[in-house]
C-alpha cells in the first residue's frame, strides 16, 4: 500500500517546521483563538475502523469524542450484500435498514453526517457466485439499491420524516464503491465494467435528490496488483465518454510512506485528472493515514496534522480530507493492517487524534491559528513561475481582476411532473461558492425565508415545497461568492401553478 520513502527537499523541511509550530503552539494554548482557514463544508471526516463492533454505549462515547474532536462526517459502509438479503421479486426488491438505521440516528445524534460507502455486492447478484467482493452481476439492480439509500437517508429522505427528534442531516454524497481498481475489492471487473456502474449509480441517485454528490469510489494511488488511479480512470472515460463533464468528484487514497510521498500523488492525480475528465472535478481524500507498524505514533501525529492543515487550503481542489481509521483492532502485531486506530477502545485519544482535532480546530477557527493563504501543491513549477512574473509585471490589472464581482448566471423552473418541486440551475466561475435564499411569499401575507445550502460544485438544487405554495409567487435568491469575498446576487421570480 504505501510506496518508498522519497529523499526530503530542504523546502518541505521548512515547510514542514512551519506547520508543526503551530499544532505545538495550539497544542499548549500559545495562539489565541483566530478566524480559520476557508474550507469546504463537511471537510473533515474519519473511517470508523472498528468502531461499530462494540456496543452501543461504547460507541455512544467515541460519537462524543468525535464530534469534541471537530469532525464533521464518518465514512461508513453501506452494505449492499447486508441490505438486501435476497433477489427482487416480481420486480419489488426488499431492503433490511433496521441496523443501519440505529447506526445513522447515533451519527445524527451527535451531530455527525454519514457519508456512505456503497459496496459488496449480495452472493446472489455477484458475477462471481457466493463472491461479495466480485462486480455486481446487474447494473440496474446496484442502482436501485443507491436511489433506495437516498430516498431513505438523503434530502427529504424517508428515515428523517420518521425521526423529528434526530436533527435532520441528509446525506450529501455517496461513494460508489473502493479501490475498484485493485482486484481485492473488484474482480473479475475492469474500469468499463465500473463506468457503467457508476453511470447508473450516478443517474439513479439524481433521480431522487439533484443536488448530491455521486463520487468515483476511492481509486488506490499505490497498491499491489492495483491498475494505476489515472490509467483506470482514463480507460472509464474510454468506455463510456458521456461521464467527460457528468463525474460529480471523484475519491482517492494517496497513500505513502511520508506527506512529500502524498502530495506527490495528489499533485500527479490532479494534473491526470483535469487531462482526462476535465478540469476543476473534485477530489475527495476517503483514505489517507499511516500504521504505527511504519511509522511511530509521533511521527503519525506529525504527518496526519500537517496534511490537514495544507491539503484542506491547497491548489488541488480538495472537497474532503478523511483519514483512516478512527479504532483498530490491535490483536496481532504482526498484521500491520490493524494498527491504523488513532484512538484507544476507551474513546482515550493518541497522539495522532490529539494532532488531528487540533488541526481541524485551527482551519474552522475553534482554536489556535490557521495556516494563511493558498498551498500550492498541484500547479506545474513553471506555472507557478509564470504566474509569479506575470503578477509582478501586470499588478494593476491583476488587482481589477481580483477586485472584481464574480459572474452568475441562474435558471429557475418548476417541475412539470412533480409541481411542488422547482428545480434551479446556475453556473459562476471556478472557485466560487454558491449559496440560496428561498422567499416564499404565501399570497398577500408577508414573505418567510429560509436558508438552504448549495454547494459550490453540484450547481443544480431541487427545492421541495409544501402543497400549500401552489399558486403563490416563489422568488429565489442565488448568491455567488468569489474566492477574494466579492459576491454577485441574482433573484428569479416564479408563479407556481
Amino acid at each position: 500500500m504505501f510506496e518508498g520513502r522519497p529523499t526530503l527537499r530542504k523546502t518541505a523541511r521548512r515547510q514542514r517546521h512551519a506547520l508543526l509550530l503551530v499544532v505545538f503552539a495550539a497544542l499548549t494554548g500559545m495562539f489565541a483563538p483566530a478566524a480559520g482557514a476557508a474550507t469546504s463544508e463537511n471537510m473533515f471526516g474519519i473511517n470508523p475502523g472498528d468502531l461499530f463492533k462494540l456496543s452501543p454505549a461504547q460507541v455512544g462515547t467515541h460519537l462524543t469524542a468525535m464530534k469534541a474532536d471537530g469532525i464533521e462526517t464518518v465514512r461508513m459502509g453501506a452494505w449492499w450484500s447486508d441490505l438486501e438479503n435476497a433477489p427482487p421479486v416480481n420486480g419489488q426488491h426488499t431492503y433490511s435498514w433496521s441496523e443501519l438505521d440505529e447506526r445513522v440516528a447515533a451519527l445524527a445524534k451527535h451531530g455527525l453526517r454519514w457519508a456512505p460507502l456503497l459496496s459488496f455486492s449480495p452472493t446472489w447478484g455477484s458475477k462471481v457466485d457466493g463472491d461479495y467482493s466480485a462486480a455486481p452481476a446487474r447494473d440496474d439492480y446496484f442502482a436501485s439499491f443507491a436511489a433506495a439509500l437516498a430516498e431513505r437517508y438523503g434530502n427529504g429522505g424517508t428515515f428523517w420524516s420518521e425521526h423529528p427528534e434526530l436533527p435532520a442531516l441528509p446525506v450529501a454524497s455517496y461513494e460508489i464503491w473502493n479501490e475498484q481498481n485493485s482486484d481485492v475489492y473488484w474482480r473479475p471487473g475492469d474500469a468499463g465494467t465500473y463506468a457503467d456502474l457508476y453511470g447508473a449509480a450516478h443517474t439513479a441517485v439524481h433521480q431522487v435528490d439533484d443536488a448530491a454528490r455521486v463520487v468515483v469510489g476511492g481509486l488506490a494511488a499505490s497498491y499491489n496488483g492495483a491498475t494505476p488511479a489515472d490509467e483506470f480512470l482514463r480507460k472509464m472515460l474510454a468506455h463510456r465518454p458521456s461521464l467527460r463533464g457528468n463525474i460529480d468528484a471523484v475519491g482517492y487514497h494517496p497513500y505513502a510512506a511520508t506527506p512529500e510521498g502524498v502530495y506527490a500523488n495528489v499533485a500527479n492525480f490532479r494534473r491526470e485528472l483535469d487531462k482526462i475528465a476535465g478540469p476543476g472535478i473534485p477530489l475527495e481524500l476517503t483514505e489517507i493515514g499511516w500504521t504505527t507498524t511504519d511509522v511511530s505514533e509521533a511521527k503519525r501525529a506529525e504527518y496526519i496534522a500537517e496534511l490537514a492543515l495544507t491539503l484542506t487550503r491547497s491548489d488541488c481542489g480538495i472537497a474532503s480530507f478523511v483519514p483512516y481509521a478512527w479504532l483498530g483492532p490491535e490483536q496481532n502485531s504482526s498484521d500491520r493492517e490493524q494498527w491504523f486506530g488513532m484512538v484507544r477502545e476507551n474513546a482515550t485519544p493518541k497522539t495522532s487524534a490529539v494532532a488531528y482535532s487540533t488541526a481541524i480546530k485551527a482551519m474552522r477557527g475553534i482554536a489556535g491559528v490557521a495556516p494563511s493563504g493558498t498551498a500550492t501543491i498541484c500547479k506545474p513549477a513553471t506555472q507557478a513561475a509564470a504566474t509569479t512574473q506575470t503578477a509582478t509585471t501586470t499588478r494593476t490589472s491583476s488587482t481589477r481582476k481580483r477586485s472584481a464581482k464574480p459572474r452568475l448566471r441562474l435558471r429557475v423552473r418548476q417541475d412539470r411532473s412533480r409541481p411542488s418541486r422547482v428545480r434551479l440551475a446556475a453556473h459562476c466561475p471556478s472557485g466560487c461558492r454558491l449559496s440560496v435564499q428561498l422567499v416564499k411569499p404565501v399570497r398577500a401575507s408577508s414573505a418567510s425565508h429560509r436558508k438552504v445550502g448549495f454547494s459550490s460544485r453540484r450547481r443544480t438544487m431541487t427545492l421541495k415545497l409544501p402543497k400549500s405554495a401552489r399558486g403563490t409567487r416563489v422568488k429565489v435568491k442565488v448568491t455567488a461568492t468569489a474566492r477574494t469575498g466579492r459576491t454577485t446576487t441574482v433573484s428569479r421570480t416564479l408563479r407556481l401553478r
